[in-house]
Protein backbone atom coordinates (compact mmCIF):
# COMPACT_ATOMS: atom_id res chain seq x y z
CA UNK A 1 0.00 0.00 0.00
CA UNK A 2 2.91 2.13 0.49
CA UNK A 3 4.25 1.58 -2.80
CA UNK A 4 1.62 2.61 -4.41
CA UNK A 5 1.04 -1.05 -5.18
CA UNK A 6 -2.67 -1.95 -5.61
CA UNK A 7 -2.14 -4.88 -7.78
CA UNK A 8 0.26 -6.45 -4.92
CA UNK A 9 -2.27 -4.96 -2.33
CA UNK A 10 -5.11 -7.01 -3.82
CA UNK A 11 -3.06 -9.93 -3.88
CA UNK A 12 -1.99 -9.90 -0.42
CA UNK A 13 -5.35 -9.09 1.18
CA UNK A 14 -6.47 -12.26 -0.82
CA UNK A 15 -3.79 -14.10 0.92
CA UNK A 16 -4.48 -12.48 4.55
CA UNK A 17 -8.39 -13.22 3.81
CA UNK A 18 -7.15 -16.43 3.11
CA UNK A 19 -5.34 -17.14 6.45
CA UNK A 20 -7.68 -15.62 8.69
CA UNK A 21 -10.58 -17.46 7.19
CA UNK A 22 -8.24 -21.12 8.69
CA UNK A 23 -7.93 -18.90 11.93
CA UNK A 24 -11.18 -18.74 12.53
CA UNK A 25 -11.31 -14.86 11.51
CA UNK A 26 -14.07 -14.51 9.56
CA UNK A 27 -14.87 -11.07 10.15
CA UNK A 28 -11.53 -9.85 9.59
CA UNK A 29 -10.97 -12.47 6.54
CA UNK A 30 -14.49 -11.24 4.76
CA UNK A 31 -13.20 -7.31 5.22
CA UNK A 32 -9.55 -8.86 3.47
CA UNK A 33 -11.65 -10.26 0.95
CA UNK A 34 -13.70 -7.51 0.27
CA UNK A 35 -10.59 -5.36 0.07
CA UNK A 36 -9.57 -8.12 -2.71
CA UNK A 37 -12.29 -7.76 -4.44
CA UNK A 38 -12.96 -3.79 -4.88
CA UNK A 39 -9.10 -3.31 -5.96
CA UNK A 40 -9.79 -6.09 -8.93
CA UNK A 41 -13.03 -4.35 -10.00
CA UNK A 42 -10.79 -0.85 -10.00
CA UNK A 43 -8.32 -2.21 -12.14
CA UNK A 44 -10.59 -4.29 -14.08
CA UNK A 45 -8.62 -7.69 -13.22
CA UNK A 46 -11.42 -10.09 -14.09
CA UNK A 47 -9.06 -12.96 -12.68
CA UNK A 48 -8.31 -10.88 -9.29
CA UNK A 49 -12.11 -10.29 -9.50
CA UNK A 50 -12.87 -14.29 -9.85
CA UNK A 51 -10.14 -15.17 -7.33
CA UNK A 52 -12.07 -12.59 -4.83
CA UNK A 53 -15.75 -13.81 -5.21
CA UNK A 54 -14.19 -17.35 -4.92
CA UNK A 55 -12.22 -16.49 -1.57
CA UNK A 56 -15.62 -14.46 -0.03
CA UNK A 57 -17.94 -17.78 -1.24
CA UNK A 58 -15.07 -20.09 1.00
CA UNK A 59 -15.45 -17.35 3.70
CA UNK A 60 -18.81 -17.67 4.11
CA UNK A 61 -18.96 -21.53 3.34
CA UNK A 62 -16.48 -22.05 6.37
CA UNK A 63 -18.19 -19.30 8.74
CA UNK A 64 -21.82 -21.39 8.21
CA UNK A 65 -20.28 -24.67 8.30
CA UNK A 66 -18.34 -23.46 11.56
CA UNK A 67 -21.53 -22.09 13.28
CA UNK A 68 -23.24 -25.23 12.44
CA UNK A 69 -20.66 -27.93 13.45
CA UNK A 70 -21.10 -26.34 17.11
CA UNK A 71 -24.39 -27.93 17.05
CA UNK A 72 -25.93 -31.37 15.39
CA UNK A 73 -28.07 -30.32 12.68
CA UNK A 74 -29.29 -32.26 9.72
CA UNK A 75 -29.00 -30.33 6.30
CA UNK A 76 -31.17 -27.76 6.01
CA UNK A 77 -32.16 -27.69 9.61
CA UNK A 78 -29.86 -24.66 10.52
CA UNK A 79 -30.33 -21.83 12.43
CA UNK A 80 -30.62 -18.34 10.43
CA UNK A 81 -27.29 -17.46 10.97
CA UNK A 82 -26.02 -20.59 9.19
CA UNK A 83 -28.35 -19.99 6.73
CA UNK A 84 -27.75 -16.70 6.13
CA UNK A 85 -23.57 -17.53 5.51
CA UNK A 86 -24.72 -20.27 3.37
CA UNK A 87 -26.55 -18.35 1.14
CA UNK A 88 -23.60 -15.84 0.79
CA UNK A 89 -21.17 -18.25 0.05
CA UNK A 90 -23.68 -19.34 -2.52
CA UNK A 91 -23.89 -16.25 -3.99
CA UNK A 92 -20.41 -15.42 -4.10
CA UNK A 93 -19.94 -19.53 -5.58
CA UNK A 94 -22.25 -18.40 -8.59
CA UNK A 95 -20.85 -14.47 -9.31
CA UNK A 96 -17.16 -16.55 -9.62
CA UNK A 97 -18.75 -18.80 -11.75
CA UNK A 98 -20.00 -16.16 -14.03
CA UNK A 99 -16.46 -14.69 -14.39
CA UNK A 100 -14.66 -18.08 -14.61
CA UNK A 101 -17.25 -18.89 -17.50
CA UNK A 102 -16.50 -16.03 -19.18
CA UNK A 103 -12.67 -16.64 -19.19
CA UNK A 104 -13.49 -19.76 -20.27
CA UNK A 105 -11.34 -21.50 -17.27
CA UNK A 106 -13.04 -25.16 -16.55
CA UNK A 107 -10.81 -26.35 -13.66
CA UNK A 108 -12.36 -22.61 -11.86
CA UNK A 109 -15.69 -23.88 -13.16
CA UNK A 110 -15.62 -27.46 -11.62
CA UNK A 111 -14.43 -25.96 -8.05
CA UNK A 112 -16.46 -23.57 -8.08
CA UNK A 113 -20.19 -25.57 -9.31
CA UNK A 114 -18.37 -28.25 -6.57
CA UNK A 115 -18.44 -25.68 -3.87
CA UNK A 116 -21.98 -24.33 -4.83
CA UNK A 117 -22.94 -28.04 -4.81
CA UNK A 118 -22.10 -28.39 -0.75
CA UNK A 119 -23.47 -25.58 -0.11
CA UNK A 120 -26.74 -26.29 -1.43
CA UNK A 121 -26.64 -29.60 0.56
CA UNK A 122 -25.94 -27.77 3.33
CA UNK A 123 -28.99 -25.75 3.17
CA UNK A 124 -31.37 -28.53 2.13
CA UNK A 125 -31.21 -27.61 -1.41
CA UNK A 126 -30.83 -31.30 -2.67
CA UNK A 127 -31.79 -30.83 -6.51
CA UNK A 128 -29.69 -27.77 -6.55
CA UNK A 129 -27.02 -29.80 -5.25
CA UNK A 130 -27.21 -32.75 -7.52
CA UNK A 131 -27.69 -30.35 -10.42
CA UNK A 132 -24.35 -28.49 -9.27
CA UNK A 133 -22.53 -31.89 -8.54
CA UNK A 134 -23.57 -33.24 -12.15
CA UNK A 135 -21.81 -29.66 -13.94
CA UNK A 136 -18.39 -30.97 -11.88
CA UNK A 137 -18.47 -33.88 -13.97
CA UNK A 138 -19.19 -32.05 -17.12
CA UNK A 139 -16.30 -29.52 -16.57
CA UNK A 140 -14.05 -32.35 -16.21
CA UNK A 141 -15.36 -34.12 -19.34
CA UNK A 142 -14.12 -33.31 -22.74
CA UNK A 143 -17.33 -32.58 -24.63
CA UNK A 144 -18.13 -29.52 -22.39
Amino acid sequence: RTIGDLLGEAKASGNLGNTLKVLGNFEEAIACCQRHLDISRELNDKVGEARALYNLGNVYHSKGKNVASAGTHDPGELPEDVKNALQKAANYYEKNLTIVTELGDRAAQGRAFGNLGNTHYLLGNFRSAVLAHEQVQQCASKEF
